[in-house]
């Protein structure tokens, strides 16, 4: 899959019932080809952490969760760690520029009214293809 089809995958996931963490982590993680990880692991994330709109964005926190599965480590591992938390920087920047700030009431504020959470859905498709990009990157060596 390339970055679009993972845009794509978020947006049909969250279309079809998961909220935007669990729609990011599934897409991402399908992206990068790995199967048998559950969206579950998202769920209390959705809606700014338990609904509460006080959180990061759901679809951030899900990107983040992906990239910890995708990069992170088992055991001590100074190395490793410092890949993940420069490709959670990078993801956390790129989203408080394109979304203004990464918290959940925040975003919706600035995203305005929506119908059937169609900002919502696009918001979490472009983060799922964003991480999936930031991933590729960091497999490839180019960033």
């Amino acid at each position: 899959m390339d970055s679009k089809q993972v845009e794509a995958r978020a947006t049909e996931l969250f279309r079809g019932g998961l909220h935007c963490a669990e729609a990011v982590l599934q897409a991402v993680m399908e992206g990068q080809g790995r199967t048998g990880v559950s969206p579950r692991a998202a769920t209390a994330f959705g809606g700014g952490i338990g609904r509460s709109k006080t959180g990061p964005c759901g679809a951030l926190s899900g990107g983040l969760i992906a990239l910890g599965l995708v990069l992170g480590r088992d055991r001590p591992d100074r190395a490793k760690w410092d890949a993940a938390a420069a490709l959670a920087a990078a993801l956390q920047d790129w989203f408080a520029a394109e979304f203004g700030g990464p918290r959940c009431g925040a975003v919706l504020e600035r995203l305005g009214p929506q119908e059937r959470d169609a900002e919502c859905i696009r918001l979490a498709g472009r983060t799922a293809g964003r991480v999936h990009a930031l991933l590729e990157s960091a497999a490839t060596g180019h960033p």
